[in-house]
């Protein structure tokens, strides 16, 4: 089934939800006609529990139309890109991708998350630049809130593009004592991994 449905914060997540979720969507409505005609044909009326049974078919439905809203206007990140973040970063590092969240007011997007030592580094989308360039700060705040609810200590930052976090971690210099941190990252990938839709 992962195969069909992805893996959360994996490569290819996005693009899997959205054929999975259409292909669901489609089965539940010709469940649902299905039994509606089935009904409707042997009792020649609309009134009969096959009808209900085919009203309940929208329940499920209506799950799929949501996850649809959220993934359809983004993108899962090229497996090339994905290559060369993988590479870039240390081999203590835990990377994430195609990472969609929600709060109560928002549906947001990065396309990597790389959380390595007490810092947390997000890597926006193209697309989620373009449709709300004050989206950053939001996001930033949120994920330190909810970071701070699991571990302490820990530094979110929001960056737009590849390249500014290609320089900044060249600049930076990783040398991050992993024994200490392994509990404390792990609690905060796994708080990562749940938040993510």
């Amino acid at each position: 089934m992962k195969q069909w449905k992805g893996t959360k914060c994996e490569p290819g997540y996005i693009e899997k939800q959205k054929r999975f979720q259409a292909v669901m969507l489609l089965v539940f409505a010709a469940i649902g006609i299905c039994l509606f005609l089935i009904g409707y044909l042997a009792t020649g009326t609309r009134a009969n529990v096959f009808t209900v049974l085919a009203i309940l078919m929208v329940l499920p439905g209506a799950k799929r139309v949501i996850a649809l809203v959220v993934m359809v206007p983004r993108r899962s990140v090229e497996q090339g890109r994905y290559d060369r973040m993988k590479e870039a970063i240390s081999p203590d590092a835990v990377l994430l991708t195609d990472y969609v969240f929600t709060s109560s007011e928002k549906i947001m997007n990065l396309d990597f998350v790389i959380v390595e030592g007490r810092v947390v580094t997000g890597i926006r989308s193209v697309n989620e630049r373009r449709r709300d360039a004050g989206i950053g700060k939001y996001m930033k705040d949120y994920l330190s809130k909810g970071i701070a609810g699991v571990a302490d200590g820990y530094r979110v930052n929001i960056l737009d593009s590849d390249e500014s976090f290609y320089r900044q971690y060249e600049r930076a210099g990783r040398s991050v004592d992993t024994d200490v941190l392994d509990d404390a990252q792990a609690e905060v990938v796994k708080f990562l991994k749940i938040l993510a839709v």
